[in-house]
């Protein structure tokens, strides 16, 4: 490791805290965003030219657009070069479904490019929830405020498609079977050591913290917090559920470059789910 030149990630985003890690040992680890439609990146950053928060700027031969933005520059991710694929093998509806008329690939990640030539992806396309009021809503976003503002919490969801108000499922970080991957009860140490400092309980499993009282609350702040940072008020989360499972590649509910099944999970949890749009009249 002490040879190599550049540390670079794709495929999945990197928690920010593990690039700060890394980044302390003088070792920043750089993103990649690309798809293999245009064999691998499209974009890079290097030591002189990096935005650790960002998926970097466009490779030498390559282009970027944003199509259809929005009034704040956010749009679908799209682009071109001498990388591109010609089209999927015996297959024009695809390929026409993805090349537009000026070669450009497009994506279904949405994102926008800031003022320094940076890429910043804020979500897909796809996942874009809309509520019974119209308004479009983008998840992820208010999932990585969440995580931000709560350690302990290891995955959430936000669901809201065709409701009134935006509502979250949230799983705990657990101990990991090595051999199989599936997640297990017990609490992570940090998150034991949280809740004692922060909380003053004592809780050791994923199920303790699902029914604590003051878990409840320390939840509930967390949500009021991360609503601040939200840009409308459609994007509020109004309601949660606490999973005592942490999502995973064995539970069905993350891909294997460990992406979130919405569909997959909203469906494996839909009892859940029901259960708090049961009474939106009272919202």
């Amino acid at each position: 490791m002490d040879q190599a030149q550049f540390f670079f990630f794709g495929a999945a985003p990197m928690k920010p805290v593990t690039m700060n890690y890394f980044a302390s040992l003088s070792m920043p680890v750089y993103g990649l965003y690309g798809m293999s439609e245009t064999t691998g990146a499209t974009t890079i950053m290097t030591h002189h030219k990096f935005a650790l928060d960002s998926a970097g700027y466009c490779l030498p031969g390559t282009d970027l657009k944003i199509a259809n933005p929005d009034e704040k520059g956010e749009g679908e991710i799209c682009m071109r070069g001498r990388n591109t694929m010609m089209g999927y093998l015996k297959n024009e509806k695809a390929t026409a479904e993805t090349i537009d008329e000026q070669g450009f690939i497009h994506s279904g990640d949405k994102g926008k490019i800031d003022e320094h030539g940076f890429l910043r992806i804020t979500g897909r396309i796809k996942e874009l929830i809309i509520t019974a009021g119209g308004e479009n809503v983008a998840p992820v976003p208010i999932e990585d405020n969440f995580k931000a503002v709560c350690p302990p919490c290891s995955n959430i969801m936000v669901v809201g498609e065709g409701q009134r108000f935006m509502a979250a499922l949230i799983t705990f970080k657990v101990d990991i079977d090595p051999k199989s991957g599936a997640p297990g009860q017990g609490l992570m140490p940090e998150c034991v050591a949280f809740f004692k400092k922060e909380l003053g309980i004592d809780i050791k499993t994923a199920d303790e913290a699902c029914n604590s009282p003051e878990v409840a609350k320390y939840i509930q702040k967390c949500l009021e917090e991360t609503n601040k940072m939200t840009v409308s008020r459609a994007a509020h989360l109004r309601k949660y559920k606490l999973v005592p499972v942490d999502f995973s590649i064995p539970g069905g509910e993350l891909t294997p470059t460990l992406k979130l099944k919405r569909k997959v999970t909203e469906n494996k949890y839909i009892n859940l789910v029901q259960e708090m749009f049961a009474q939106t009249a009272k919202l």
